[in-house]
């Protein structure tokens, strides 16, 4: 089944939903192996932030499809809850796309040099038209426009704010799951079909 139904997600909405929770572990997982074991002079140092860098761009794509995918199917109605926890689910979801695209586009906001796909590259902020059309328009420098955006990317949303969403979606599932023992979990699941 490739689109949603009533009852339960298609497979390609769940592997929009996997897909990109495995980029954002595979970014996490390159930039705290940079973080904890690495040294500027090290050679794997530049490799592993610009696959983080990489990584964390294509979120952008992948998000944009499922956003798009989002719209033209029907969203599966949720198990019986309490009116709260509706509001808290839509709020958390919205809340998860906002840093689908906050993430990767504050990374390239702030990022100093090319990200290198091997056949291709994506050059940085500061060095396309946009780039040097914002930091005019905005009469701001290089150094000050990468601090804040790496105050946002790096001090805030990266060590803190999305880990907390992250868990808290995680453990909203769990919940449902072993708690209030209905489909939330399971229907996003790949081997799980319509009923």
């Amino acid at each position: 089944m490739i689109k949603n139904t009533a009852t339960t997600y298609g497979s390609v909405a769940k592997w929009f939903h996997w897909l990109i929770a495995l980029c954002f572990l595979a970014a996490y997982v390159a930039i705290y192996y940079k973080i904890w074991f690495l040294d500027k002079d090290d050679a794997l140092f530049r490799p592993s932030l610009n696959i983080h860098a990489a990584i964390g761009l294509s979120v952008i794509l992948w998000a944009s499809l499922r956003v798009w995918w989002r719209f033209f199917n029907v969203q599966p109605q949720m198990p019986p809850m309490p009116k709260w926890q509706q509001i808290s689910a839509h709020g958390m979801h919205w809340l998860l796309y906002f840093f689908m695209f906050a993430m990767p586009i504050s990374g390239w906001f702030g990022f100093g040099g090319s990200i290198d796909y091997g056949v291709f590259q994506v050059t940085t902020f500061r060095e396309t038209s946009l780039g040097m059309w914002i930091l005019d328009l905005f009469n701001t420098d290089w150094d000050t426009w990468e601090q804040k955006w790496d105050f946002f990317h790096k001090d805030v949303s990266g060590p803190w704010v999305l880990w907390m969403l992250i868990a808290a979606h995680a453990g909203a599932a769990l919940y449902h799951h072993y708690v209030q023992k209905d489909d939330t979990l399971t229907r996003m699941l790949p081997n799980k079909k319509a009923e």
